[in-house]
């Protein structure tokens, strides 16, 4: 073992030594810790028996320190060995269900004593999804960091200068081709810093192993899925993660695939012509073109015994079958029926990864098997799944059901599933109205997206973004209105890695000043549904853009610049995998490194960027009322009108709880002073008192309401502290309010 894992699994003992009390009375059992501290080490012992749920984890650090299985097999048995010498505790009282499943085969619900109870409601929770790779490496000068406002002459001209030394080309393609160095532990070493953004879930990208030869630096051509991609980090380094995540109170969830692997395989012809991406066919290739890759990307020697070297073709060795692929080429992504299970969508490779024979019952068990092992193994709190909609429902229903049911059996009762299903509003409720109850939410990435982003830049009036709520259009029922409705059915996403509908560029690309995404965080973090916020949304990545710059292109690695700032990218193939992560021989000196705002050697972890304390404050503001995270969701007509608002006009909404009704208003225009007033319901006015929250896009704010002063303080003071401005009733049959707003 090298000197860093041992390091990590040190950490991981101490972490899982930390971990809060998952049995009841916290409190009183952590003052009866600290008591018994001061006394002595038998009083300590006592308790830790009695009261802890994680004495130890003798399995999971043993499997930490082997090297990961070649097969499910493997993993069992290593299992079965390692709880021979290590039963499982037992405690006076426990009930069936607390207590580990022991069914009569060992599998990976026996890798761990206890795990990560699941929170008791989604909607509570702010999402944060991350690209690891291009997130942080652990190692950000204090001296480098990009401070400066892209909206401005002066500030564009200072990354100007920063960015002096290499040409746009050469940082776009770095982006575009290299991995950059992001890691698991540098993750870990942001926690803090997510946490006081007000983060309570991170979203990773996935992790698993990738085919080597990819630069798959995003994750989703996995090679092997039971270990974790050396580019990232360990396994070690994951359960840490995790674990370090649950002592600050916060939840992990990691993105998988079920639906491809990475390019394990090629096509060759009898003629002994090579294609990596041959046309569609609605039957299957040949098996004798079928020829599996080695880990130097050519076709292996049938001498080899299919090649066992770590980046060989493809793990767990159950996969190890051309019965395991479809074989049917290269298709158009989205052709066919939404429910046809043979259509092209379903059945073709994803351009080069290769597509899943999950037809065949054997190869759809090994993957859930194997997923299973990394919930087990990581203890996370979820999983968004990729690719959703290239599976048949039957598939997408036995993959979640399968998950579904084991984590409930591990004391995970709300283990949470969220799915992709590109394609729009049709894609989206189709899947979750077949899947049930098996799949907690799907992404909001279609048009919905796009009425948001336009939404909070003044570009469009309120009405297409909040009718995309109405359980009713044209007396005919909405479905996807009815979905979004339930609050915990979707999760509201701005800017993500992929851009499936609008234009492939960061919401600050362009952006009228330095704080106009937090109108956006707003709709996110006050509307219905669960948000989810983008890395680098709190730090004003603008995909390359300088302001006023023109547009650079429209291509997904433009959304993913890498916020540490690296100075080169990392090598190509097996030379950028190295020892460890902390090995300075992966770097390729020859390419620039693919940091925030076309720098390189920058970083942008700013906690007194402006949208970072904003983002900040209105968390605190909606984790103070749960009205803005449960209640029924109404928006507010300007007074006089039916109107809900012109582009770039102030917009209001209400969130109801019971005798709580939360008033939020908005200024989408970066630039202009407004003015408005808005009607409230009567009836509500009657016996309810109003929580007034509010946020503008301009640099500077103050308040009237009804003639009552609210100073620039007393806002800032409201922004930054959750201070609330509460109201009885005003009118006996009515309300309207004016508001001001001052740049």
């Amino acid at each position: 073992m090298v000197e860093s894992d041992r390091e990590t699994l040190n950490a991981l003992i101490e972490a899982l030594r930390r971990r809060p009390f998952l049995c009841g009375a916290h409190g009183a059992i952590a003052a009866d810790l600290r008591r018994a501290a001061e006394q002595d080490d038998e009083a300590i012992s006592k308790l830790t028996q009695t009261c802890l749920r994680d004495p130890g984890e003798p399995v999971l650090l043993e499997m930490l320190r082997r090297p990961a299985p070649r097969s499910l097999e493997e993993a069992r048995q290593l299992v079965a060995g390692l709880r021979a010498t290590n039963p499982a505790p037992t405690k006076a009282g426990m009930t069936v269900d607390d207590r580990m499943p022991w069914p009569f085969a060992f599998g990976p619900s026996h890798i761990r004593n206890w795990y990560t109870p699941s929170p008791g409601d989604w909607r509570d929770e702010v999402f944060y999804f991350l690209l690891v790779d291009r997130f942080s490496d652990a190692h950000e000068d204090p001296a480098k960091l990009i401070g400066n406002d892209l909206t401005t002459a002066t500030g564009r001209e200072c990354i100007a200068r920063l960015s002096e030394g290499h040409d746009w080309s050469g940082w776009e393609e770095s982006g575009h081709e290299r991995y950059q160095g992001g890691t698991l532990r540098g993750v870990l070493s942001k926690l803090d810093y997510l946490k006081g953004l007000g983060v309570t879930t991170i979203w990773l990208s996935p992790v698993l192993q990738q085919c080597v030869t990819s630069e798959s630096y995003h994750g989703y051509g996995i090679q092997n899925f039971l270990d974790v991609d050396p580019h990232f980090g360990t396994r070690a380094d994951l359960c840490l993660l995790v674990a370090e995540a649950h002592n600050r109170s916060m939840r992990v969830i990691l993105d998988v695939i079920f639906n491809h692997t990475g390019m394990v395989f090629t096509y060759v012809h009898p003629d002994g012509k090579r294609e990596d991406t041959p046309p569609y066919t609605s039957g299957s290739y040949d098996e004798a073109t079928f020829k599996p890759l080695g880990e130097d990307g050519q076709p292996l020697d049938p001498q080899q015994g299919g090649g066992f070297r770590r980046f060989d073709y493809i793990y767990p060795l159950e996969l190890r079958s051309s019965a395991s692929f479809v074989r049917a080429g290269t298709g158009n992504l989205g052709e066919g029926k939404v429910f046809d299970t043979v259509a092209e969508h379903k059945r073709t490779d994803f351009l080069s990864l290769r597509k899943l024979n999950l037809y065949n019952k054997e190869t759809l068990d090994t993957i859930i098997e194997s997923y299973k092992w990394l919930i087990a193994l990581s203890d996370v709190d979820g999983l968004r799944i990729d690719t959703f909609k290239h599976t048949t429902p039957e598939q997408a229903t036995t993959f979640t059901s399968a998950l579904k049911e084991f984590t409930e059996r591990i004391r995970k009762h709300a283990f949470f599933l969220v799915a992709e299903c590109a394609g729009g509003d049709e894609w989206q409720i189709n899947y979750s109205t077949v899947v049930g109850r098996w799949l907690d939410a799907v992404l909001d990435i279609g048009e919905q997206r796009c009425n948001e982003e336009r939404l909070a830049k003044g570009i469009v009036d309120p009405m297409p973004y909040f009718s995309g709520y109405n359980n009713l259009t044209n007396n005919t029922l909405n479905p996807i209105g009815c979905l979004r409705n339930f609050g915990y059915r979707h999760l509201n996403v701005v800017n993500d890695h992929d851009h499936v509908c609008g234009p492939k560029l960061r919401f600050a690309a362009n952006a009228c000043n330095n704080h106009q995404y937090t109108v956006a965080a707003a709709l996110q973090l006050f509307t219905l549904g669960i948000p989810c916020l983008y890395y680098g949304c709190e730090q004003n990545l603008a995909s390359g853009v300088a302001g006023g710059d023109s547009q650079p292109g429209n291509a997904d690695w433009l959304l993913r610049e890498a916020m540490f700032g690296p100075s080169h990218a990392i090598k190509r193939g097996l030379g950028g995998v190295g020892a460890n992560t902390e090995d300075p021989s992966r770097i390729d000196d020859g390419v620039v490194g693919f940091g925030p705002h076309h720098t390189s050697g920058f970083h942008a972890f700013n906690t007194d960027s402006p949208v970072y304390e904003r983002i900040a404050a209105l968390s605190l503001v909606r984790a103070s009322f749960k009205a803005l995270r449960r209640g029924r969701q109404y928006p507010r007509v300007h007074f006089g009108t039916d109107s809900l608002g012109s582009p770039g006009d102030l917009f209001c909404w209400t969130r109801v709880l019971g005798e709580e009704e939360v008033l939020i208003v908005c200024n989408p225009h970066g630039m202009n002073t407004q003015t408005g007033r808005f009607n409230l319901d009567a009836d509500v006015a009657k016996k309810q008192n109003y929580c007034v929250a509010w946020y503008t896009g301009c640099a500077k704010q103050a308040a009237d309401y009804e003639g009552t002063s609210v100073t620039e303080e007393l806002v800032r003071s409201f922004i930054m502290t959750t201070f609330c401005l509460v109201f009885g009733i005003i009118f006996g049959w009515g309300f309207s309010s004016t508001i001001s707003l001052y740049v």
